[in-house]
């Protein structure tokens, strides 16, 4: 049995007082001369809404043109699920697997991995967005190349800790909170009782009111999985026991992880489970819907950034990657609903997310994070749970 007991706050997580949650954004100060002389094409996969990706491309595009003088560049994205991002990026780089295997044998450490970059040819050259445990099963796939992400005082810690744990392989830009979002006028019309925990999904008069995304196709289902497995103590038998009650209770199983929270906040079903950012957002937009962070605590994502191995355009990838740790494009997220935490000390944290701040925090097993363990538990799911009638 693994017993785990740590939790905590966020503001402790963040390394915030509480006073910092309304922040307010100030215009862009940053000197952009790194963009200087880049071209050609940038091709990104994008774990985020697709709002989100847009706004941060197109800002990028409009400072490179602006920085050159010239359209001879353009940056685009391709908006996957981050488990989609992973395979996708995976099953393109499996020759240049194989051939690295033969031709970079005899190397070791710098020389290994300069090897690799010639002999690695990508499709894509950036991965960005999305939530991490997913990035961090597909570093044991070595799809991802070295970089200098900053690990100054600006950082956030919980950010360079993925940088650091990485290898230096994974950037951090954000972070979100799982939890429920709940219709309110559901709940009075069906006269229900708002759930308040983990253990309330497996109710009776839930039967049929809940929506997740599937184990297979999402990041956020897996840190669902992460988070009820370890909910209770650390106790995976009684996390098992609840991921078989809730499944009774499930409605659908959707592709997209912020899926079941729009479908909450559109009245498709009583509740949703997503990340907190994306409920505020709904809530902001005047859905009647409310976020509930559950009683036994929750799990936090951290939204990555990766440069793939054998980039085509490795120049614009890593002045991507400085241009997405910037203060401003942090902020900017905000302009369009997505309402993280921002990894840049600097950054103000979005107007909304202070409801997040008393959020009861899991410290997860690092065990989930690996893909031998992560597979285990998604084939258990797939072959024992989810084919059991609802």
């Amino acid at each position: 049995m693994n017993i785990l007991k740590k939790s905590f706050f966020i503001p402790a997580v963040l390394g915030l007082s509480t006073s910092v949650f309304l922040g307010t954004a100030h215009a862009d100060s940053t000197n952009h001369q790194y963009l200087k002389g880049i071209k050609g094409n940038l091709v990104t996969y994008c774990g985020a809404e697709s709002a989100a990706c847009a706004v941060v491309i197109d800002d990028f595009n409009r400072k490179v043109a602006q920085i050159n003088g010239n359209n001879e560049f353009e940056a685009k994205f391709i908006r996957l699920s981050t488990s989609e991002m992973m395979s996708r990026i995976k099953g393109e780089l499996e020759k240049s697997s194989r051939a690295a295997k033969r031709k970079c044998k005899s190397f070791a450490d710098d020389a290994l991995e300069s090897c690799k970059e010639q002999v690695y040819k990508s499709k894509v050259d950036l991965a960005f967005y999305g939530t991490d445990d997913p990035y961090k099963t597909a570093l044991q796939d070595d799809l991802f190349a070295k970089h200098k992400y900053p690990l100054n005082e600006s950082i956030r810690p919980w950010a360079s800790n993925l940088t650091l744990e990485s290898g230096n392989r994974l950037g951090a830009l954000y972070m979100g909170v799982l939890g429920l979002g709940v219709n309110t006028e559901l709940l009075k019309k069906r006269n229900i009782s708002k759930p308040m925990c983990w253990k309330d999904l497996e109710k009776a008069e839930y039967k049929g009111q809940i929506v997740v995304a599937n184990w297979n196709t999402s990041g956020t289902a897996y840190k669902f999985a992460a988070t009820l497995l370890q909910a209770f103590d650390g106790d995976l038998d009684k996390g098992w026991d609840a991921v078989t009650k809730i499944h009774q209770n499930v409605s659908q199983y959707t592709k997209s992880g912020s899926k079941g929270v729009k479908m909450a906040a559109s009245g498709e079903t009583l509740i949703g489970i997503g990340f907190g950012h994306d409920i505020v957002d709904l809530v902001d937009q005047g859905f009647p819907i409310e976020l509930v962070v559950p009683c036994e605590g929750t799990l936090y994502e951290v939204g990555p950034v990766g440069i793939v191995r054998g980039a085509p355009n490795r120049m614009a990838a890593e002045a991507f990657t400085t241009f997405l740790y910037e203060k401003e494009t942090q902020e900017l997220l905000a302009t369009v609903g997505s309402l993280q935490f921002p990894s840049n000390a600097n950054a103000a944290a979005p107007k909304g997310s202070e409801k997040l701040k008393e959020a009861k925090l899991i410290a997860s097993d690092s065990r989930f994070a690996t893909k031998s363990y992560k597979n285990d538990i998604i084939q258990k799911w797939t072959n024992e749970i989810f084919p059991l009638a609802r």
